[in-house]
């Protein structure tokens, strides 16, 4: 069995960590491990109280890295591209979750060493089938973006295309902002009866907003 300890962990230690680790990940960890996840599992279960909530995921990604770190384990965080693939696959309820960290749990306190020499010889070729799959399926969710106006078209693509140059955070940024944008010219521009129109749905979403928060 692999032995488990506590590892020494230095000031230096802490602040490279903090520096060059914690905070260049918050953009990537705050949206695609915790927004995006709660805002898919909105998605894909629509008619299903799933309890998953931006604070629920948040406060799941911290315990687990303030609770394993101690023990030299490497940092973690839930992803939309995970449960964008295991629904893929077939996954439905947490069942298929408790049952996969069953499985890896037991192969990784009884026969790591020769896993870690398998993994060596899989095939690239079938993980970046799986990966791609776990793409497309992802890529699916915006897909009522796409079909629902240019507006949405337009902000799905500006995005992208941001967050492909720059990064994550920018990407962010940049869709954020066209988002408001477009919501105040529908709330100003155009005919009175669209612009009434316009007003009343964004005033039912807030609402909608201020009752999911916490």
């Amino acid at each position: 069995l692999p032995s488990v300890g506590v590892v020494p962990v230095t000031w230096g230690d802490f602040e490279v960590g903090l520096v060059q680790g914690s905070v260049p990940q918050i953009p990537t960890t705050l949206l695609n491990s915790v927004i995006a996840v709660v805002r898919l599992a909105e998605d894909l279960y629509p008619g299903r109280s799933t309890g998953v909530t931006v604070r629920s995921v948040a406060t799941s990604v911290g315990m687990m890295n303030v609770v394993f770190c101690w023990f030299g384990g490497l940092p973690m965080c839930h992803g939309a591209g995970g449960l964008a693939g295991q629904h893929r696959f077939g996954a439905r309820t947490n069942l298929s979750i408790i049952a996969l960290g069953a499985i890896k749990m037991v192969l990784g306190m009884s026969m790591a060493s020769l896993i870690l020499q398998m993994f060596r010889f899989f095939p690239q070729g079938v993980l970046a089938a799986l990966l791609a799959v776990s793409a497309f399926e992802l890529a699916s969710a915006a897909r009522p973006a796409f079909t629902g106006g240019a507006d949405g078209a337009r902000m799905c693509l500006l995005t992208c295309c941001f967050t492909l140059f720059f990064n994550t955070a920018v990407g962010f940024c940049a869709g954020l902002g066209c988002a408001f944008l477009v919501m105040a010219s529908q709330t100003v521009l155009g005919e009175e009866d669209d612009v009434n129109e316009a007003r009343e749905r964004y005033r039912a979403k807030l609402k909608e907003v201020r009752a999911k928060a916490p």
